[in-house]
């Protein structure tokens, strides 16, 4: 059963950059940001009013899920959704895969005696880093200067480094929080992302047209709100109290290739050279990073 839920967790996050790159093909990418989240937020919704959850939190704790909210679900499905316009779903999945190694990094930093630097995870990032120039560098300098496709990984970049302070800061100040339920440090997470999404759509960004809503789109913010979103993080929750954290994490070294699986069959489109030495690469740093420490290293 904790494969199943494995690999249903792999193809929730690796299918989520083709979802969005649908998306954003048809409307601006703040509003396409809101509407994933809002599709995210009524399935919670529909789900814990079922399960008669209780969502209350005490307001001075709402800071937390609302500092939660904006590095795992606003700051990062934002980006997402920005930078997918200009590159390719696999690019996408390939720079997800790096989160593992800005989550030690950031660990290493601001979680002390939890994670810390030694000269194996050390190689590790640096060979991490040399698969990021491998994908991003020669696509950059082939496509030319106006393509946009550098900032469109520079914005997945910042996603994965949301994603990565996201973990960290979860752990330091949810962790041990046991007067507010797990279900409703989700829910106001939820709520404020979709709040502060919908204010910035609408300030910056003109309304989509009722024809932007096709049969395509409404089928993919629904895979990626409530799949890649709201449902891939029950199974992550499911799978962290089988398996542990440690064991967890091998899961994103599937999503990148899920995200090149999708990509290929919904477009056609092959991997480049430099695109899979970068996805050995990253693999090989994830590898280091996440073997645990011997007694010796210690």
């Amino acid at each position: 059963m904790s494969y199943i839920l494995a690999i249903c967790l792999a193809l929730c996050w690796g299918t989520a950059f083709l979802t969005t790159k649908n998306i954003v093909t048809t409307m601006p990418p703040y509003w396409s940001t809101f509407f994933i989240v809002l599709a995210g937020l009524l399935f919670l919704s529909a789900l814990y009013a079922l399960q008669r959850k209780s969502l209350r939190i005490s307001p001075r704790q709402l800071w937390k899920p609302w500092l939660i909210g904006l590095l795992l679900i606003l700051l990062p499905f934002a980006s997402r959704s920005w930078g997918q316009r200009f590159i390719d779903p696999t690019v996408g999945g390939l720079i997800n895969g790096t989160v593992p190694m800005w989550a030690f990094i950031s660990g290493a930093l601001l979680l002390k005696g939890v994670d810390r630097f030694t000269w194996r995870r050390a190689l590790g990032v640096l060979i991490g880093l040399a698969g990021l120039v491998a994908i991003i560098g020669p696509s950059s300098i082939t496509v030319g200067a106006d393509s946009h496709f550098f900032y469109g990984c520079l914005a997945l970049l910042i996603m994965a480094w949301s994603y990565a302070l996201g973990n960290v800061f979860t752990k330091k100040i949810m962790v041990d929080n046991t007067s507010t339920s797990l279900e409703a440090n989700t829910f106001h997470q939820y709520v404020f992302s979709a709040a502060v999404l919908l204010l910035v759509a609408a300030l910056f960004e003109p309304a989509p047209a009722w024809s932007a809503f096709s049969t395509k789109v409404i089928i993919s913010i629904i895979c990626a709100g409530v799949f890649s979103s709201a449902i891939a993080f029950l199974l992550l929750l499911a799978l962290l109290k089988r398996w542990g954290a440690t064991r967890t994490s091998a899961i994103s070294y599937f999503t990148p290739v899920v995200a090149m699986l999708g990509d290929f069959i919904a477009t056609q489109r092959i991997p480049g050279n430099n695109e899979l030495f970068g996805l050995v690469l990253i693999f090989l740093s994830l590898w280091l990073i996440q073997k645990p420490i011997t007694a010796k290293q210690k």
